[in-house]
């Protein structure tokens, strides 16, 4: 008797055991989900369990909890009649919230918040429609401005690392309302043609007179920096002159009444190398730079001098003013960084731009310029010395 009821506590512990491996089994096999969560321009990846459906009516609510701590609430979201509409909340594991967002129609369409993980305000924004539309700040990269459509849009201020705060105006829908360009194009009907002794592909020239060509954000930033920017207004009439009334001369290089500098933008990218920066006699100015240059010189020294010649035309378009003896040449982008060299090159005839770059008449400024991750300008450092 002793013996069966032995039998039967071991039946009923292996029966309470299976169990129990069954509970686990079946929580285990619950749809585990890889949910990716869009921070800006980043993305984390979660995975999570979807649990609770509240529902009243056509509204419900979804809950889903982390995969690894279902006692801990990882995405909230709310429907009407099968689409996402209303709060949109994602945590950090820890429990704090992360993203408080609202959809609308399964599309992000109003106020969207990211938090850092101490429960501070990092991004804010308005989404239309699932694009970044009207007033975004970043507080940390210490940036603030409009989009328009997902693209950047007016005045944007930030704050440079280096200490002092620096405005970037960007035009509306690239050029209109800055630059004007296609009625410059209008009305200068002949300004293509200092393009043409270039060494291009016919092939790539496109019909660009009811259209702009986008370029790459990182030359955009650094184009509509130094169109807008007042500092390099008055470095280029010191570095350029020696007299005041030397300066009153480069006053044509600037439209005041739209705050402009005017320039072309060479279509011709050159290997433009590093000096002067390596052989200024004052210590640089900007500490962004200064380390970066510290950190990786031998990559921006090969980077800057190697890298061969190329065209891209879209460059041309973004010129302010395509007649101006001010011509702006690019390097090719290294880690986050371009130099640019404003170039004086007085009574243009039929030189490429590569010619006009080489010809002994043309004088030089370099400017170095550092961008963030989101391809905005960080730091800039001007060449100290005098123009020859």
């Amino acid at each position: 008797m002793q013996t069966h009821n032995s039998i039967i506590t071991m039946l009923k512990k292996i029966l309470l055991f299976l169990s129990f491996a069954l509970i686990c089994f079946s929580i285990k096999a619950q749809n585990i989900v890889k949910e990716i969560i869009q921070i800006d321009t980043n993305f984390v990846t979660y995975d999570v369990i979807y649990k609770d459906t509240l529902t009243k009516g056509v509204f419900s609510k979804i809950i889903a909890v982390f995969a690894n701590d279902t006692s801990q609430i990882a995405i909230e979201k709310n429907y009407t009649n099968n689409y996402q509409n209303g709060l949109y909340k994602a945590y950090y594991p820890s429990g704090k919230l992360m993203i408080k967002a609202v959809y609308a129609n399964n599309k992000l369409n109003g106020e969207w918040t990211f938090y850092d993980k101490a429960g501070e305000v990092a991004i804010k924004g308005i989404y239309k429609e699932d694009i970044k539309h009207k007033y975004w700040a970043y507080r940390y990269l210490k940036c603030y401005g409009r989009y328009r459509n997902g693209k950047k849009s007016g005045r944007w201020k930030c704050l440079n690392t280096d200490g002092g705060k620096y405005i970037t105006k960007y035009p509306n829908l690239y050029l209109r309302g800055m630059f004007d360009f296609v009625k410059i194009r209008s009305n200068n009907p002949t300004t293509n043609d200092s393009i043409v002794p270039q060494p291009i592909n016919d092939s790539l020239i496109a019909d660009t007179s009811n259209q702009i060509q986008e370029i790459d954000t990182f030359y955009l930033s650094a184009i509509t920096y130094l169109a807008r920017n007042y500092y390099i207004r008055n470095r280029i009439k010191i570095q350029f002159t020696k007299t005041k009334k030397e300066r009153k001369y480069y006053d044509k290089y600037f439209d005041y009444k739209k705050d402009l500098f005017l320039f072309v933008v060479s279509p011709t990218i050159i290997p433009l190398g590093l000096p002067p920066f390596l052989t200024e006699p004052e210590k640089l100015t900007s500490d962004t730079i200064n380390a970066q240059l510290t950190a990786n010189i031998e990559q921006y020294k090969d980077g800057f001098s190697s890298h061969p010649v190329r065209t891209d035309l879209a460059l041309y378009q973004y010129s302010t003013q395509p007649t101006s003896d001010m011509i702006l040449y690019f390097s090719e982008v290294v880690n986050n960084m371009v130099r640019v060299d404003i170039v004086e090159f007085r009574g243009r005839n039929d030189e490429s731009f590569e010619e006009i770059y080489k010809h002994p008449n043309a004088r030089k400024y370099s400017v170095l310029i550092y961008f963030n991750q989101i391809k905005d300008v960080k730091a800039v450092e001007y060449q100290q010395q005098k123009v020859e």
